[in-house]
């Protein structure tokens, strides 16, 4: 805070003790000036017309303070408190009230950090327990309420819906062994049907010097599912309040069932990959300050909004760019929005319950999807890596990019949303690019619009991607000049083929198939395949030692969780595949389809086989050691998205050089140019000088078939 005192400030003491020294205007204080009540609690900062606005400093004489923005005598935008309790809070105020997003630290420990509304959390936040227990999801009224997964320290998860603080309706809960219950809650106990099941993987059998697997809550209840397991069958259940009145056993194979290891974080990593961060930090004073601020701000906003509403089906007006409204963001703070310290803007989220639902499509968690773009950490400005002059703004964890469009761009975006929509809900394993949301922003000051997609970053996992390359399957332009560590190469300076094994590349090409087929019908080109290459055998010379503790903490499995069921009782009933259990089979396909929006995209992944290793060229893609490389990228190795982690074998075109081993990531990129007035003069220009299949600017069907045939010579 500033000392000095504006130059026609005075100094007053009144009748009671107070004392005010300041600026003052009218005898009232007006512009910079401390006032001292007699208590012992003071304000030093800024007023307007007697009453605190501007920024200042209250201290209460309890010990308690709040340093930021004030509006009206009230503690209104971004600011601090700290209690004299040694409590913390930094975010945002509306009327003495947290509203907005902000992080908490309590006296005892405990973090929460999300989005608040009259001083209780409210819709997407992240809560965290001092003694290592984590809940991620919705809140109202500052109790758990919507979908959120919540993990206990001892190894225990449920992630599935809640109700004023409790577990209610379809859930999902892991137990620290392995096994899991997947079936409905009502106020806090199981109620109704669920199946109860391990994993294949998961029954131990390691071999020697392998960590013993720790037991279920109740010898009884892991004999049983060992029992299940053995015969390839599954254990459904039915409750009443809590209580187990029917079990039913059931073909695995009968029953759909989530996967469990996109659930898991790996309990231990002694090895962790450095990966090299690109960009430069946005801090105050970089010329994009302002700009990230409102991008933040109205992601935080738009969030907020379109989840406060219900889940409907998607109508045709909600693919018209049109009706979206423009919301006023002043500094201020309104009605609706939130006081800031960035510049007045306006801003648009178009589309924004279309959007909703490619996110859940995606597995795009809502309160992590806004954490990583809007939390405490600033994004990161990448330098335009096209001829497109576009700016690029990455999260932290690198797993967002927000790319600036032209006019131009936008306007295609809104036009294929549709089919690009009916697209990703038709084929899961596509490899076009994800888009999870469509903004602009208008500063009033400098006249100025900035349009952005919100998109998946294609190298979004902790590990280093030693070469890129960008791939159109076209000769003319098409290879790099100083080429850097960091350069992205192009097709001509291509010099090896990827090898796959024969179950994926057959995948690949299924899917590139559909793909080009919608790209080719929306009168789209000029679009590439992204290709990021990790070798394996380069792993110790990016990887840097990381201590950690053996997890060798007690599993208690019995503290703040629900306990496994208890084996037969005398009023359960064990009924094998009859009438009863079809039944059950029927209310388990409407749990599924219940949950199936919530669905994580693991559920759509396939498994892979491993083969033999040899050393000749020829040799099958390995897999062997590739699945701690996985699990220390946070990827489980058994369950593999296309384009994301895959294995694959080098093999370059000079035979003295030996094949490596790598982990591709992939995806096609810039699909919003189309084949325009001005591409189709470029296409007539250039014909005259090269042949027209070696340029870039060709119809969108010859296009689309040079690309595959050139990715066809690539993928082996």
């Amino acid at each position: 805070m500033a000392n000095e005192m504006e130059s026609d400030s005075c100094r007053h003491t009144f009748p009671n003790g107070d004392v005010y020294h300041g600026a003052v205007e009218n005898d009232l204080p007006h512009g910079y000036g401390k006032y001292e009540w007699s208590d012992g609690s003071f304000y030093e900062g800024e007023w307007s017309e007697g009453v605190k606005h501007g920024y200042g400093k209250y201290k209460w004489a309890s010990g308690s303070s709040y340093e930021g923005q004030w509006s009206e005598g009230c503690m209104h935008g971004i600011g601090t408190y700290t209690g004299s309790d040694d409590s913390e809070y930094h975010g945002s105020f509306v009327k003495d009230k947290k509203s907005g997003y902000g992080k908490k630290k309590y006296p005892n420990g405990d973090i929460y950090e999300g989005l608040w509304k009259n001083d209780l959390a409210e819709n997407l936040g992240i809560y965290h327990w001092l003694n290592g227990d984590k809940f991620n999801g919705e809140w109202r009224q500052g109790k758990m309420h919507g979908h959120g997964t919540f993990v206990w320290h001892t190894g225990e998860r449920y992630d599935g819906d809640w109700k004023t603080g409790l577990e209610n309706g379809p859930g999902l809960f892991i137990w620290a062994d392995g096994s899991a219950f997947y079936g409905f809650w009502e106020d806090g106990k199981k109620h109704g049907s669920g199946v109860w099941w391990r994993e294949l993987d998961a029954s131990g059998g390691g071999g020697a010097g392998a960590t013993p697997r720790p037991k279920s809550p109740n010898d009884a209840t892991a004999d049983k599912l060992t029992v299940a397991l053995s015969e390839n069958k599954v254990i459904g259940r039915e409750y009443n309040k809590g209580k187990l009145v029917k079990e039913h056993w059931i073909d695995r194979d009968k029953v759909c069932l989530p996967s469990l290891r996109a659930t898991r974080e790996p309990a231990k990593k002694t090895k962790k990959y450095a990966k090299k961060v690109q960009g430069e930090t946005i801090v105050k004073g970089h010329r994009s300050y302002d700009l990230m601020l409102n991008l933040q701000l109205g992601i935080r906003y738009n969030i907020g909004k379109v989840n406060e509403e219900s889940v409907k089906e998607l109508e045709a007006s909600d693919f018209d760019k049109n009706i979206s409204r423009q919301i006023f963001f002043p500094h201020n703070g309104s009605e609706d929005t939130p006081p800031h310290s960035s510049t007045d803007f306006y801003w648009k989220t178009y589309c924004p319950r279309v959007f909703r639902d490619l996110r859940k499509r995606f597995g795009c968690d809502p309160g992590q999807y806004v954490y990583a773009l809007c939390g405490d950490h600033a994004l990161r400005e990448l330098s335009s890596p096209g001829k497109s002059g576009s700016v690029f703004y990455i999260s932290h964890d690198d797993q967002y990019l927000c790319k600036s469009l032209r006019k131009s761009e936008l306007n295609h975006l809104s036009n294929i949303l549709p089919a690009y929509h009916k697209h990703i809900s038709e084929h899961s394993n596509t490899i076009l690019p994800k888009f999870y949301g469509l903004h602009r922003i208008t500063n009033p000051q400098k006249s100025q619009r900035v349009r952005f997609v919100v998109m998946a970053n294609v190298f979004c996992r902790d590990i280093n991607i030693h070469r890129m390359y960008d791939l159109k399957g076209s000769v003319v332009g098409r290879s790099s000049g100083n080429i850097t560590e960091s350069t992205i190469l192009k097709d001509l300076d291509l010099d090896c083929t990827f090898k796959l094994e024969r179950k994926w590349h057959d995948i690949l090409f299924d899917q590139l198939e559909k793909d080009c087929k919608l790209l080719e019908k929306m009168n789209i080109m000029d679009y590439s395949l992204l290709l990021g290459i990790h070798f394996t055998d380069e792993e110790e010379n990016s990887m840097m030692d990381d201590t950690t503790e053996d997890d060798d903490g007690g599993m208690n499995g019995d503290q703040g969780v629900e306990e496994a069921p208890l084996g037969t009782s005398s009023s359960l009933q064990t009924i094998d595949e009859d009438a009863d259990s079809r039944s059950f089979l029927a209310n388990l396909n409407k749990l599924n389809k219940v949950t199936s929006t919530k669905e994580r995209r693991t559920s759509e992944i396939f498994h892979q086989q491993t083969r033999t290793r040899r050393s000749d060229t020829m040799r099958p893609v390995i897999t062997e050691d590739l699945e701690k490389l996985s699990e220390a990228m946070g990827v489980s190795y058994s369950q593999r998205v296309l384009g994301v982690s895959m294995p694959a074998t080098v093999i370059y075109n000079d035979e003295s050089k030996e094949p490596r081993d790598a982990l591709l990531f992939f995806a096609i990129i810039d699909i919003l140019q189309d084949y325009n007035a001005r591409k189709q003069l470029e296409n007539v220009s250039k014909s005259v000088v090269y042949k027209r299949n070696e340029i870039s600017a060709v119809s969108p069907k010859m296009y689309s078939k040079r690309f595959q045939d050139f990715l066809g010579k690539v993928f082996v």
